[in-house]
């Protein structure tokens, strides 16, 4: 199973480490993490805004930045992915074809609530799903 991890879910599964059922999930192979350099220039610059930095413990992102650059399976983006009603999504979208994921995971309403967009990824088997759900598919 194929999954592009959105960086709202990225973030959370940072600071919760090992409390994290994801990350959990994807350390026991359950499934494979598709990144991209767009996803991860964006997890960098999020992750270091102040208000984040404080929230995670010494060493805790740059050993999660670590394990990503080790065990996700990298691709470049397609450069003309679906319109979505937030273009800063894109990139998600993008990667998620490049690397033919299954499963988008993010609890971005932007996301999760464009029917349109869900539509049309559909016809490339890719679903837009919460986290509960891809872990309830597992």
């Amino acid at each position: 199973m194929r999954v592009v991890i959105d960086t709202n879910q990225l973030l959370k599964m940072m600071m919760a480490g090992e409390k994290s059922p994801l990350l959990m999930a994807w350390h026991s192979q359950t499934f494979e993490v598709i990144f991209s350099a767009p996803l991860m220039e964006e997890l960098m610059e999020v992750s270091s805004r102040p208000k984040i930095e404080q929230l995670l413990r010494f060493g805790q992102k740059q050993k999660f930045l670590q394990l990503i650059q080790r065990l996700a399976k990298w691709v470049i983006p397609i450069s003309h992915p679906p319109a979505c009603r937030d273009p800063k999504d894109e990139m998600v979208i993008a990667t998620a074809l490049s690397g033919q994921a299954e499963f988008i995971v993010t609890s971005d309403k932007d996301l999760l609530d464009d029917e349109p967009l869900k539509q049309i990824l559909a016809k490339e088997n890719l679903q837009v799903v919460y986290p509960m759900d891809l872990l309830k598919l597992i």
